[in-house]
């Protein structure tokens, strides 16, 4: 939902790029002139040096004043192409081109926060199917354990009655008993609460929740360990480079850094260039014939540049914030990754030592 909500957002951003058309009418409605016009135009946003191309076409009807010489056309009216460029403020970006990008910007860190959730679920739902296992697999070696004292216990209560064995044998045995029994309830215990657990991650094709069912076919999903005999710091780096959380503080500093530009383009004077060709159709004065091409320009320059001061000082304070966010991460990462490097493999060793200890009890069983 909230990749969605970006995407709109960015959708939105990218709206002020769309073309449209404009159009008006001018009419004198009383006093000695009664000069009509109408107008009608197309115009195109483009995104390089705040560009926008436009064509449009006029006609006129009527007499005018002198002051309003430019109204008038020929009896066909008049048509007109041209751009306009920013050649100061606004040529590298504006407020549209900064809202596509913020937009963006915003939608990759909605991802990235979509992927950190995942992880997260997904590790949860390991860590919770492993503990399920683990008890289902104690339930099962403690009921072998019970069943095996009670088989032992009839066999001694055959030798009491003999006199074969002494007494205290089968209270002894009748003590582990109890003592399986109460582990075996034990663990159908940790087996429901961790069955529990494990079905929130469990779900059928129409989302209802389904409980384990133990097998004895189960098992922990393959892991590759070859890995541990990578260099540790390319093992870092290359943790580093997919971490979630690490991504988004550099896709901040991105968006305060182009904070700091729109700023910086505050500060700038405005020189705004437009060129177009203008021709006339039907007949009317001579002056009005022929295709007229026409360049004009228009400054503004700011006499005090608070404004653009203030954001620029936002921006580097929070751009310095998330740099110092980003170095804690990395460290804190780093750390992260070798405590559990030498945790892996010291759990790798003591595998193998278990296996072998295994291996000579079996033997002398």
């Amino acid at each position: 939902a909230a990749i969605a909500e970006r995407e709109g957002n960015r959708l939105a951003a990218e709206g002020v790029f769309d073309p449209r058309v404009d159009g008006g009418l001018y009419s004198r409605l009383g006093g000695f002139y009664d000069g009509t016009t109408a107008d009608v135009g197309f115009y195109q946003s483009m995104p390089f040096m705040g560009a926008e191309v436009f064509a449009d076409y006029s006609v006129s009807g009527g007499d005018f004043p002198i002051y309003e010489d430019q109204l008038v056309t020929t009896d066909f009216g008049q048509a007109r192409v041209g751009v306009a460029l920013s050649l100061l403020r606004d040529r590298d970006i504006d407020d549209r081109r900064f809202a596509v990008s913020k937009a963006q910007l915003e939608t990759e860190i909605a991802e990235f926060g979509l992927l950190a959730e995942q992880i997260n679920i997904l590790q949860e739902a390991y860590i919770a199917y492993a503990r399920w296992l683990i008890s289902a697999e104690l339930l099962v070696a403690y009921e072998e354990l019970l069943n095996i004292a009670v088989v032992r216990g009839v066999a001694l209560e055959r030798q009491v009655e003999a006199g074969d064995v002494a007494e205290i044998l089968l209270v002894e045995n009748e003590q582990a008993v109890l003592q399986r029994e109460g582990l075996v309830v034990e663990s159908r215990r940790q087996v429901r609460l961790s069955a529990e657990r494990l079905a929130l991650y469990l779900r059928d094709d129409d989302g209802i929740v389904v409980f384990p069912n133990y097998a004895p076919s189960l098992a922990m999903p393959e892991q590759d360990e070859g890995f541990l005999e990578t260099p540790v710091d390319e093992l870092i780096e290359q943790a580093l480079m997919n971490r979630p959380d690490i991504a988004v503080a550099k896709t901040l500093q991105t968006q305060f850094r182009l904070e700091r530009r729109i700023a910086e383009n505050l500060a700038k004077p405005r020189l705004d260039f437009r060129v177009y060709s203008a021709r006339d159709f039907g007949s009317g004065t001579l002056r009005r014939q022929g295709t007229d091409t026409i360049a004009d320009t228009s400054f503004s320059i700011p006499l005090a540049i608070r404004t653009a001061r203030g954001r620029a000082a936002s921006a580097d304070a929070r751009l310095t914030g998330v740099g110092y966010e980003l170095r804690l991460l990395i460290d804190e990462a780093q750390r992260d990754l070798r405590l559990s490097l030498v945790n892996l493999r010291a759990t790798t060793e003591l595998k193998e030592v278990a296996l072998r200890e295994l291996a000579v009890a079996q033997r002398l069983a």
